[in-house]
């Protein structure tokens, strides 16, 4: 709840500081930062480790008291955070808070803010345990298993609640502890994003579904034209399947183009079609991991230099092995594939995309490329080789806020299989 949902340090830092004031106790951006991602005890602990534990208590207390009335009278959720439990709620996605502040707080905060009606169980502080423990008990209380649900936090404190649960976790940077978050854990920023991150985190928990039924090793084709989000959706469900221990090795096709010489002998759409990836490289690597080889190193072409790099690329035994890039549903690939998901995005979005992602870097005639040369060959890729009817799960990526559609779809082609 607080810095996730909840504007903490509109309420509790005024309070704090004045009662630091009150009790002589120096109080700076370091302690403020420590206190707005722990417990008043905690702080008291490791700021005025002279006090008694009878004088912690009686300032803990006052403090709790003298917040719960700041919260009546000026608390805020972070904008955005109302449309988007509604949102949530609407989908049939089911919500817990598990905060470490008494019951008294978190209820005055849920209430006051008017979205108590969204959560099925709220979990406040216990004395004597750890947030990973709270966390153990609101599982087992709702008999939810770790690939049933998703942890939202804001800390190394809510991280480490998650992985010792085997929670898939997703970050929020706008809050307090983002800082002590470590490289590779996905960190929004933004609301919206947030929102879209837990659709894609059902996702993938609904993939992950899927592919347990599936003898192993599984390979995940994850496919769609330009600009879908392909590489990110990719990364985000590694991350998820590593969250819940299972081994992944993740291959991007864009390491396997052709140098530029051989792309460009043909300028047409069909040439892009036919000379942009080196195709037997791409089987040869899928066909290695997929037959036990945990270890290869592969000759790589840097995009921008045009030049090759060894890489090594690493697997463990029964590893789920994720292939992410355009044209890969048709042969001799497409039959190495035992999951296919195609993200679905418009053409006038493509070039809306190119424009904020490619632009920049490559310049504006960079859209003249993508109108003649990559948009045309996508065309002939889908009529040719009709990827989304031979995919497993087609997601709209116009709008990953249709989950209800993406995962009906998923389920019905499983089901059809």
């Amino acid at each position: 709840m607080d810095g996730t949902l909840y504007r903490t340090h509109e309420t509790a830092i005024p309070v704090f500081r004045q009662m630091c004031g009150e009790y002589k106790i120096p109080f700076t951006q370091d302690s403020e930062n420590f206190l707005l991602y722990t417990t008043g005890d905690a702080f008291l602990r490791k700021f005025m480790p002279e006090m008694t534990t009878g004088q912690r208590a009686e300032f803990v207390h006052e403090f709790k008291w003298r917040e719960i009335e700041a919260v009546k009278e000026k608390g805020r959720l972070y904008d955005g955070i109302l449309e988007m439990l509604g949102a949530l709620a609407d989908d049939n996605i089911e919500m817990s808070v598990c905060g470490m502040g008494s019951k008294e707080y978190i209820d005055t905060v849920i209430g006051h803010c008017g979205i108590t009606k969204y959560f099925k169980a709220v979990y406040c502080r216990v004395d004597g345990l750890s947030k990973a423990q709270v966390v153990r008990t609101l599982l087992l209380d709702m008999k939810l298993e770790y690939n049933q649900c998703m942890m939202v936090g804001d800390s190394i404190t809510d991280l480490t609640a998650a992985r010792v649960n085997r929670v898939p976790f997703i970050g929020v940077s706008y809050g307090y502890g983002a800082e002590s978050i470590p490289e590779g854990i996905v960190l929004i920023n933004d609301i919206t994003q947030l929102q879209a991150e837990i659709y894609k985190s059902i996702l993938y928990s609904q993939i992950a579904r899927d592919i347990s039924m599936i003898n192993k090793p599984v390979v995940i084709g994850i496919s769609g034209v330009d600009t879908a989000g392909k590489t990110t959706f990719a990364q985000g469900l590694d991350s998820y399947l590593k969250s819940m221990g299972i081994p992944t090795a993740l291959l991007h096709a864009d390491d396997f183009h052709n140098p530029r010489s051989i792309r460009y002998k043909d300028a047409s759409p069909e040439g892009y079609l036919n000379y942009t990836f080196d195709v037997s490289k791409i089987e040869t690597a899928i066909r290695e991991l997929r037959n036990g080889t945990y270890k290869m190193t592969v000759e790589l072409l840097d995009l921008d230099t045009d030049i090759y790099t060894n890489k090594t690329i690493c697997s463990e035994e029964n590893a789920v092995i994720i292939v992410e890039g355009v044209l890969l549903f048709r042969p001799p690939l497409v039959e190495l594939f035992d999951y296919k998901i195609f993200l679905d995005v418009s053409f006038d979005e493509v070039l809306r995309r190119a424009m904020d992602r490619d632009a920049p870097k490559y310049g504006e005639d960079i859209l003249q490329r993508y109108k003649m040369r990559y948009i045309p060959a996508q065309k002939l890729y889908l009529s040719r080789y009709f990827p989304k009817e031979h995919s497993q799960m087609v997601i709209d990526c116009n709008n990953f806020h249709k989950l209800k559609q993406n995962m009906s779809f998923s389920q019905q082609r499983i089901n059809n299989q």
